[in-house]
């Protein structure tokens, strides 16, 4: 068996979260290549702007001569110019640098500086960049918050569509998890859902439970002639044994014989009828079933196989039988299967040496010294129709897997070990957990 791939995180979540996740990333790609695209092209543009007016301002001073020009220079310009008679040199912070703009910062003041040169003329146009930051900061904000409300936005729309695409096949599986879909009379769910994707599922849930209403009605007329069929044999068995009983001498040896039989013909009975009434799926407790300590029904199994036991060369072993007033009292039929499918297993598989049947508080132990179960069999061997590679006979692989069900309705645990001395050790624990 190769080994089970990981599920995908993105999986591990339900169809509405998928929904909401995938619509919110979606939404939040788009915004965020948005966001950027805006900010790139604002910064572009705002950029040549300044670099153009810049330009412009420029060239209008050096056509109109400094005096007159400087004064009309807009607010956040500094000129400087050096080179021509009279001029200062420009300030040491401004040298060095050649022809074009450049970004300079002096006093903790970021400046867009321009620098060119007409002849022996040098010309440096500042910008103070502070109103430029001021309005860059306020756009990155404003566009954070589209982007974050645009986040939020899709959130929401993910949530309220989700819910609208899901709600179809909430109730599609509400209908189908309600019991009455099984009986024979409840309508078809697809006329209720388009003929889309949902339409189809319900479709596809139709056929398959009209197959699994088939199934269970066929099931039902069964364990019913099964029933029928039965108990009617069963019953005259029982009736003649009652009249021989009367006529034979008690003490007799075929008085004991017809003894066990009616009492083998009436534990069949109660048998059969808890058998069909596992069957039919009941819960709770069955009303034809009497009750029986565990003490007894392991001194019963003890009188049942030591005999057998003893045929085949092995010990039969029982410990822990000592009877108590206040013992918990079971199913005696359904005690009696788990208990007998085991010996029986037991005695079947081991060759020489011993089985044995150990009693606890709260349940009994089966261990024999036989071949035992590879570990890597013991999952699977209380699944209907598997047999172990140590398996012989010609059985179908249904006694363990009985045992399990019976466990399993009863709130019972069966488990099987590694007997320390060889064979398998089988555990059952009748008190509830």
């Amino acid at each position: 068996m190769s080994a089970s791939q990981p599920t995908p995180a993105f999986q591990r979540h339900g169809l509405a979260s998928r929904i909401v996740i995938a619509f919110t990333l979606m939404a939040t790609t788009v915004a965020g290549l948005f966001s950027v695209g805006v900010i790139l092209a604002i910064g572009m543009a705002e950029q040549e702007l300044v670099t153009e007016g810049m330009s412009r301002q420029l060239d209008f001073v050096i056509a109109s001569g400094e005096d007159s020009a400087s004064r009309q220079l807009s607010a956040g310009l500094h000129l400087y110019r050096s080179g021509a008679p009279g001029d200062p040199p420009l300030p040491a912070w401004l040298q060095g640098y050649g022809p074009g703009f450049h970004e300079i910062i002096h006093d903790g003041v970021e400046y867009e500086t321009l620098f060119s040169e007409h002849g022996p003329t040098r010309y440096v146009l500042l910008l103070d960049q502070e109103d430029f930051e001021r309005h860059e900061r306020t756009t990155f904000l404003i566009v954070g918050a589209g982007f974050l409300l645009s986040a939020l936005t899709a959130l929401v729309l993910g949530l309220l569509t989700a819910r609208r695409v899901i709600a179809p096949v909430v109730r599609l599986a509400g209908q189908v998890q309600h019991r009455d879909q099984l009986l024979p009379l409840a309508p078809p769910l697809a006329p209720d859902y388009p003929a889309d994707e949902v339409g189809q599922l319900a479709a596809a849930f139709d056929s398959t439970l009209g197959q699994l209403r088939q199934a269970l009605q066929r099931e039902t007329l069964f364990t019913s002639d099964v029933s029928h069929e039965l108990r009617t044999p069963l019953m005259v068995i029982a009736s003649s044994c009652e009249l021989l009983l009367e006529e034979l001498p008690v003490g007799s040896r075929e008085h004991t014989q017809l003894l066990r039989l009616h009492r083998s013909c009436g534990e069949m009975r109660e048998l059969i009828e808890t058998f069909l009434w596992l069957a039919r799926g009941a819960s709770g407790r069955n009303p034809l079933a009497s009750d029986t300590t565990l003490a007894a029904v392991a001194e019963e199994q003890r009188e049942r196989w030591a005999q057998e036991a003893a045929q085949r060369g092995l010990a039969f072993h029982l410990e822990g039988a000592a009877a108590h007033p206040d013992a918990p009292h079971y199913p005696a039929p359904l005690l009696r299967a788990v208990m007998s499918n085991l010996l029986r297993n037991a005695l079947h598989y081991t060759d020489r040496g011993s089985v044995r049947l150990t009693l606890h508080a709260d349940g009994f132990d089966v261990a024999d010294t036989g071949a035992g179960i590879p570990e890597a069999e013991r999952l699977d061997i209380f699944r209907p129709f598997i047999r172990g590679s140590t398996s012989r006979g010609d059985g179908i692989g249904l006694g363990l897997s009985l045992v399990q069900r019976i466990c399993s309705q009863q709130g019972w645990q069966v488990s099987l070990e590694a007997n320390p001395g060889g064979g398998c050790l089988f555990r059952v624990n009748l008190q509830p957990r």
